[in-house]
């Protein structure tokens, strides 16, 4: 994969330092096409660029000076798709989902209100449909089916524009998570991927679920509510930091704990206790949500891979 810098804003390339466009700059970029912010460089002088889609390390040496606005385009090679240049899943760890960014750009390239209008009914995001959200996305990654959670109309536009071999990719990264979502840890949590946020701007959580302990559950089983479930979900956001929602879930009830490092805003919490609510009289069920700061609080989840942590 090579990047071929087709304009530099504001500013004229040295001759010699950066790869420049044979036939000049374009008018208007093509689709696979970025626009990024030059930042400085590495100690070996090789020029460091911020975009939308994570910083790059360009291979070659300038003396444009930081705060320079660059256009690049992605050049593939010959018979080589984009698909087949992301790296698999591990859907145990890590805060990307290569794949799954991939199509939802793809979409968002291709057409962008049809790719809002899919994300708001199947992506998990801060909304009322939150709740309805995950338990859609839950059920088609248990079953391997990204395409049957994408619907008709996106693997269609996915197809049309040359994403089939990403789709397949996709469809892989669903059965890699099933297969591992089937493997409980020792005390029981079993993990999966969670894809959160907009099309736009697609992060990763990480979902750890299990059966509620006796001493968990003792009091909402004595309520004839059935065997509650528990579960973990990290995420981490840029102007927040990290923060875990633990949660409770019987027939009719949530409960909801939200961790952070830092103490949330008044008003923040208050947008989202009301958020809560909310989507929990769209589906019908009561429950309470409190919130608790500092690293100390955080549940964490025993590994058998990693060695032991500290039990949830």
């Amino acid at each position: 994969m090579q990047l071929r810098v087709l304009a530099v804003e504001g500013n004229a390339a040295p001759p010699g330092t950066l790869p420049a466009h044979r036939d000049g700059f374009p008018t208007l970029p093509p689709a696979n096409s970025i626009t990024g912010t030059l930042v400085g460089n590495t100690a070996q002088g090789q020029p460091v660029v911020t975009t939308s889609q994570g910083t790059l390390v360009l291979r070659a040496r300038t003396d444009l000076p930081p705060g320079t606005n660059l256009t690049l385009s992605l050049e593939i090679p010959q018979n080589r798709d984009l698909a087949a240049l992301l790296p698999p899943l591990d859907p145990v760890q890590g805060d990307d989902w290569p794949a799954m960014r991939e199509v939802m750009s793809t979409l968002v390239a291709a057409d962008p209100a049809m790719a809002r209008a899919i994300a708001a009914t199947i992506l998990p995001q801060p909304t009322k449909r939150l709740t309805t959200n995950l338990t859609f996305f839950l059920a088609a990654l248990r079953g391997g089916d990204a395409a049957g959670w994408l619907g008709a109309d996106a693997t269609e536009l996915l197809t049309a524009r040359g994403g089939g071999r990403l789709l397949a990719q996709l469809r892989e990264d669903f059965q890699a998570a099933a297969r591992q979502a089937a493997e409980p840890t020792p005390d029981g949590w079993r993990a999966m991927p969670i894809p959160f946020g907009t099309p736009d701007q697609v992060m990763r959580a990480q979902l750890h679920v299990r059966s509620a302990t006796e001493q968990e559950g003792e009091e909402q089983r004595g309520e004839g509510r059935g065997p509650p479930k528990r579960f973990l979900l990290d995420l981490s956001f840029s102007n927040i930091g990290p923060m875990q929602l633990d949660g409770m879930v019987w027939t009719g009830r949530f409960d909801l704990m939200i961790r952070t490092q830092r103490l949330l805003p008044a008003d923040l919490r208050q947008s989202i206790g009301s958020l809560f609510r909310d989507s929990l009289e769209t589906v019908g069920y009561a429950g309470n949500i409190g919130f608790q700061t500092g690293a100390h609080a955080w549940a964490r989840v025993q590994s058998a891979q990693r060695g032991p942590g500290v039990r949830a």
